[in-house]
């Protein structure tokens, strides 16, 4: 993988996949800004990819789960059901990010894909940050691959469901990653390539957190989206849960670098 040539910086968040349950992301957020806590990078997956550019851009927790409570899911579902494709959530995300670039973010941030031709991971680090947060999130059968340089694209996931390494490789020294998902599963992933083959992607970014914060979230799924409120307190519960231990690693850290 690619180490981008980035002033090291401190505290870097891995926002792992999840579809709806994404809004454990916004309230562990919440949390960590309520504790003074702000990260310096962000590599997201899916979910964590429209969360970490969207923080990335400048919108605060509350400002990101305030849009997304603007949204008419039943209507955005609808769409991308009859249309098969991620093109309603294109025009969602532009409403909120623009025509923004990567180079525009606020903060350093990284989307991650999956190659759908070979199943390879792909760090979406250029170009129009929209397209990128959509090749993360566009999970077959219900969305079809974006083309991002010539590449086709489905959800990162498959690759690298918590991209903690990818935060690192941002220049984090310590990085805080949120599975969505109990971690274990994205060990070993089943993934089928556009051609049919079949194989097995196992993956590294979970192991490369300092800290992961796994959220109760077994109730849920990725289409729980009227559940939002709830998940959201689950996820500002957890984080305030492994707080003290967050802090007294950066504590550690700032001390180490005196």
């Amino acid at each position: 993988m690619a180490v981008f040539k980035r002033k090291r910086k401190l505290l870097g968040a891995a926002l792992g996949s999840g579809g709806a349950k994404g809004l454990a992301h916004l309230g562990a957020l919440q949390a960590f800004e309520e504790n003074g806590i702000r990260f310096d990078v962000l590599a997201g997956t899916s979910a964590g990819a429209i969360t970490g550019a969207l923080y990335a851009k400048g919108y605060s927790p509350a400002d990101i789960a305030e849009l997304l409570a603007r949204v008419d899911y039943k209507q955005t579902l609808l769409s991308v059901l009859l249309e098969r494709s991620a093109q309603p959530l294109h025009r969602l995300m532009d409403d909120v990010l623009g025509e923004c670039a990567f180079s525009e973010l606020q903060k350093p941030f990284a989307a991650v894909a999956t190659d759908v031709s070979d199943g390879s991971e792909v760090v979406l680090r250029e170009g129009n940050v929209a397209r990128a947060v959509l090749a993360s999130s566009a999970m077959p059968p219900f969305f079809k691959p974006v083309e991002i340089d010539g590449r086709r694209l489905a959800d990162g996931a498959f690759s690298n469901a918590v991209p903690g390494d990818v935060a690192r490789a941002l220049g984090a020294g310590l990085v805080v990653g949120i599975a969505l998902s109990p971690a274990e599963k994205y060990a070993e992933v089943a993934f089928e390539t556009e051609s049919g083959r079949k194989l097995v992607l196992r993956q590294e970014g979970v192991s490369s957190c300092d800290i992961l914060l796994e959220p109760d979230l077994s109730a849920y799924t990725a289409m729980s989206v009227f559940d939002a409120n709830t998940m959201f307190d689950i996820g500002y519960a957890c984080a305030k849960e492994h707080m003290p231990q967050v802090e007294r690693l950066l504590h550690a850290r700032r001390a180490a670098a005196c």
